[in-house]
């Protein structure tokens, strides 16, 4: 049985709402221990919640004003520390604003939580569900105008080895769908580009390892039936990521792969906006993880 660390990250967001409304989840569910790791000041309602129960335990990590990069630091780097010293231990973090936590170094929690890690940038952004499909971003937060050059043999193939990995994990079987940059993957245009060049030649050299991969493949069309048991590889973040939220809803959540520590979170940004609206928010997502966490993992 799994045990995890919920990081209490983005005061200023609907997280403690979300994990205040799935209290009686969070008692039932099959996960062993469950740890919060953050400002007991901030927020005070999850500790008198859940302190009188033996299943949950708080880690108190003290926020200073201003510093919201050196908070997410020290939960992030107490949390790693309690994964490394025990077994099957697992890390979910809640949503935060990535202005107010994030240098210009990260462009977003994957990367930090890479780097406080190992230091390795070998790690993809795997949008996961359950039932149906999962996709996988090649470059996540950067600007459309960059994402050509990012586009490497090297990238891609680990990415596509870090998928296969995950899914080993969770025994499952799958097809993965490589779309390509360009309009109909290139195939309109006489001279070169990165969908023959490049992601054509490495899904090739890729099936030579028998995995099940298919690719370029255009992505106007790539997700109108047979979805189920597939995960797409997309060139850019959006590219992926609108399918995603629009098909599956709150029915997924955002999984760091290629690590030796399983990263999670809910598939939706802090919603600052929602935070003084209980009737509007929906914990759907943080509830799927929690149902991720429960699985008997190869972690």
């Amino acid at each position: 049985m799994n045990s995890i660390c919920i990081l209490l990250t983005d005061s200023e967001s609907i997280n403690e709402k979300i994990i205040l409304k799935s209290y009686n989840y969070l008692l039932k569910v099959k996960i062993k221990k469950i740890f919060f790791i953050g400002s007991k000041k901030k927020f005070i309602k999850i500790y008198n919640k859940f302190s009188k129960n033996q299943k949950f335990r708080f880690i108190n990590i003290v926020f200073k004003k201003n510093k919201q990069i050196d908070y997410l630091t020290n939960i992030t780097n107490k949390a790693i520390t309690t994964c490394k010293a025990n077994k099957r231990w697992l890390i979910l973090n809640m949503p935060l604003n990535k202005k107010k936590f994030l240098s210009s170094k990260y462009p977003g929690y994957t990367e930090f939580f890479s780097y406080y890690l190992d230091k390795k940038k070998n790690e993809n952004m795997l949008l996961y569900n359950e039932k149906n499909f999962s996709v996988c971003p090649l470059t996540t937060h950067i600007q459309l105008k960059d994402v050509e050059k990012k586009i490497t043999e090297k990238k891609i193939r680990n990415c596509i080895l870090n998928i296969v990995n995950f899914y080993k994990k969770m025994n499952k079987k799958i097809r993965i769908c490589i779309l390509g940059l360009n309009p109909h993957a290139g195939k309109d245009f006489n001279k070169k580009n990165k969908d023959i060049d490049v992601i054509y030649k490495t899904v090739k050299k890729i099936k030579k390892l028998g995995i099940d991969i298919e690719g370029p493949i255009s992505a106007d069309t790539a997700f109108m039936n047979d979805l189920n048991h597939k995960v797409f590889i997309g060139m850019y973040h959006d590219q992926v990521l609108i399918p995603f939220k629009t098909i599956n809803k709150f029915d997924g959540i955002n999984i760091t792969i290629g690590k030796k520590i399983l990263r999670l979170s809910p598939d939706h940004g802090p919603a600052q906006d929602l935070k003084n609206k209980n009737n509007r928010v929906n914990n759907e997502s943080f509830l799927r993880c929690l149902d991720f966490c429960s699985k008997k993992i190869n972690v």
